[in-house]
């Protein structure tokens, strides 16, 4: 048996004990060994938290991707990825977190290639520009063999880091699938602990493509705005009716602006015009004679509390 099987074998084991832990054949491989679940047992039965995907090494030699479509590969697979080291002679996993990915991302262009270099170590820091295309993995998230987690309480901490991590990277995709061109991570952590020393936001300045980020906020903004006005906050559903205007101007449907809460924003405010979204219109434009010209009043100053 080639010496990868056997340390799949022994990951498979390991994260069969979190959940469920499936290997992916051979010759279907597609960039990952391991699709797993991560399931909490309450009473008689475990329920499904999260999942995952796992890719197997049995060495701490670098994991390597020799071109873009490789390095596009890694940067939008669409679950949480860790790096599996194996060492069989001691029955050990250590697990790595995947985030470079994330910050290539929050960079654009991507690069031809990339190198993920796994460390030892117990305390690890957020990933960090080391010029070209090659990063450091830092510390293991998990360091842990068979035997220590046969023992209840380290199984149990394991398990919290393991979720811990999957946060981290599921709050990432998030912002990726959302087209926010940032990241964020511990700045410090500890191998098997939580993180500590608070987090840092890493991304591009000025990107040159808004557009994804813009229509997702079309439609969450949209539906809050309706959801303020029903719950009788009309000073905060008037605050995302005008940003719905200014952003989508060109935009008449139902979806983005609610009709009702324009009415009532022309009960109030009137507008120069007849149409719906007059009184939306009058309030922006009132936001932009006091940006672009100022005015003669003097500066606002808060009510008294």
């Amino acid at each position: 048996m080639h010496p990868t099987c056997r340390s799949e074998y022994l990951a498979q084991y390991v994260f069969a004990s979190f959940g469920t832990s499936v290997p992916v054949p051979h010759q279907e491989d597609s960039g990952v060994d391991l699709y797993c679940t991560l399931t909490e047992q309450i009473r008689q039965r475990a329920w499904p938290r999260a999942y995952f995907a796992v890719q197997v090494k049995s060495t701490m030699d670098s994991w390597r991707f020799d071109s873009e479509d490789s390095v596009r590969w890694l940067v939008e697979h669409p679950l949480p990825l860790f790096l599996c080291v194996v060492d069989k002679s001691s029955a050990r996993i250590r697990l790595y977190h995947t985030s470079p990915r994330f910050y290539i991302w929050s960079l654009p262009p991507l690069p031809g290639h990339l190198e993920l270099i796994p460390a030892t170590g117990l305390d690890g820091t957020c990933t960090q520009w080391e010029g070209g295309a090659t990063f450091s993995l830092s510390a293991p998230v998990l360091d842990a063999s068979v035997q220590e987690l046969l023992d209840e309480d380290f199984h149990r901490n394991a398990w919290e880091v393991l979720h811990f991590w999957i946060s981290v990277d599921l709050d990432n995709l998030q912002r990726m699938k959302t087209g926010l061109y940032s990241f964020s991570m511990p700045y410090q952590y500890r191998t098997n602990g939580r993180a500590h020393g608070g987090w840092v936001t890493q991304g591009i300045t000025r990107a040159e493509n808004i557009e994804p980020a813009m229509e997702h906020i079309k439609e969450s903004v949209g539906w809050i705005s309706s959801q303020l006005h029903r719950r009788g906050d009309l000073s905060g559903a008037v605050r995302c009716a005008i940003l719905l205007r200014h952003l989508f101007k060109s935009d008449y449907t139902g979806a983005t602006h609610d009709v009702s809460l324009h009415e009532a924003i022309n009960h109030v405010v009137g507008g120069s015009g007849r149409h719906l979204y007059a009184g939306a219109d009058e309030l922006n434009h009132m936001i932009d004679r006091k940006l672009t010209s100022g005015s003669n009043e003097g500066p606002y100053e808060p009510a008294a509390g």
